[in-house]
Parts: C-alpha cells; structure tokens; sequence
C-alpha cells in the first residue's frame, strides 16, 4: 500500500490542533487545514491514525479525532 505524501508542517499542524481541541469532528478539521483539499485532510487523518497517532472514534454519525494517551 502507498503511503500518504503528506508534508511535515501539514502532519505537525494537524497534530498541534488535535492535541490542542482534546477532540476534534472529522468535518471540523478542514476548516482548521484551509490550504489542503478534503481529501487530503482524510489521508493524513487515516494514516495518522493507523500509526497510532491519533485515535479515530465514531460517535453516532460522526467522527471524532482525538490525541493518542
């Protein structure tokens, strides 16, 4: 499987805000990440979470992103 071709600042970004929020909607984030797509907001969200640096929990109909304890 190819591994997500996302930037430095953009994970470290992403892992500020999550650490920051406590817990962040999934259809927050891109808000929070204006200069990437949907798309690659949800890529670095998936691989972030499969290396176990982030949590990914579903909550009813949505998702919610939270900092690895």
């Amino acid at each position: 499987m190819e591994r997500c071709s996302m930037t430095q600042p953009s994970v470290t970004k992403l892992l500020a805000i999550v650490q920051e929020r406590k817990c962040i909607s999934l259809e927050e984030l891109p808000a929070c990440l204006p200069e990437l797509t949907w798309n690659q907001v949800f890529s670095l969200v998936d691989e972030l979470s499969r290396q176990a640096l982030i949590r990914l929990q579903r909550r009813g109909f949505e998702y919610e992103l939270r900092p690895r304890t």
